[in-house]
């Protein structure tokens, strides 16, 4: 098999693995037409840690599709080890601090610590942090860090969860223009569903409750804020 061949069936098969899962998690939420308005005003940024090739993929290929329709710019960065793109990252964020109203971080990455990078930028910048949502196993803690340095909303999830079920149907919901309360609450409800149909799928091999109780999102700070919001 030549290697033009075998990589082009490896990308048959990822796009049909996404497409499968894309079919399992659907809610019906539509991304066509005009978003909530505001957009020129609002940047995002976001950084997945070093996973599988095929994980890497599938993240950025999910994110960006509503970030670049949503922000009016968004930037994407991808670990390949440790600290990698730290500066990157800090100079990405700070730009955008400097220049839009509102600016919200998607922290797609496993137990982190990005909150020690972010602290080093100037106060008066911080101040347009918006949203910072986290995936990060165990770092709902956070919050109060997030918070302290600027941020208006955190959400984070409290054990070893399993956020990409969650976060499939929040990214949807928070810019489709829900309240952030409102994006929560119906993200982890849905993401219990999946997980209970999985359990019944599999003769309850996998414990539903458990993976709720490990997964369940909280969400720190004003609750009440959308994406076409700019807390001052």
């Amino acid at each position: 098999m030549s290697h033009r061949y075998a990589a082009v069936v490896a990308a048959g098969l990822a796009l049909a693995s996404f497409a499968l899962v894309y079919a399992f998690l659907g809610d019906g939420i539509g991304q066509n037409g005009v978003g909530p308005e505001g957009r020129e005003h609002r940047a995002a940024l976001a950084i997945r840690d070093d996973v599988t090739p095929f994980q890497k993929w599938g993240t950025i290929l999910f994110t960006l599709r509503y970030l670049t329709r949503h922000y009016d710019h968004a930037w994407y960065f991808t670990q390949s080890w440790g600290n990698d793109q730290k500066e990157a990252f800090l100079a990405a964020l700070d730009h955008a601090l400097r220049h839009y109203r509102a600016v919200d971080l998607f922290l797609l990455a496993h137990t982190n610590q990005y909150v020690d990078w972010v602290k080093i930028l100037p106060e008066e910048h911080r101040r347009r942090l918006r949203l910072v949502y986290n995936t990060g196993c165990h770092n709902l803690p956070q919050g109060q860090h997030w918070l302290d340095l600027g941020a208006k909303i955190y959400v984070g999830h409290p054990g070893a969860s399993t956020s990409p079920v969650f976060y499939f149907y929040f990214l949807r919901r928070w810019t489709h223009g829900d309240s952030i309360r409102q994006a929560v609450e119906e993200s982890n409800i849905l993401a219990w569903r999946k997980f209970r149909q999985v359990e019944a799928a599999t003769l309850g091999r996998l414990n539903a409750e458990s993976f709720v109780r490990e997964s369940w999102a909280s969400c720190r700070g004003d609750n009440h804020l959308s994406v076409k919001d700019f807390p001052e």
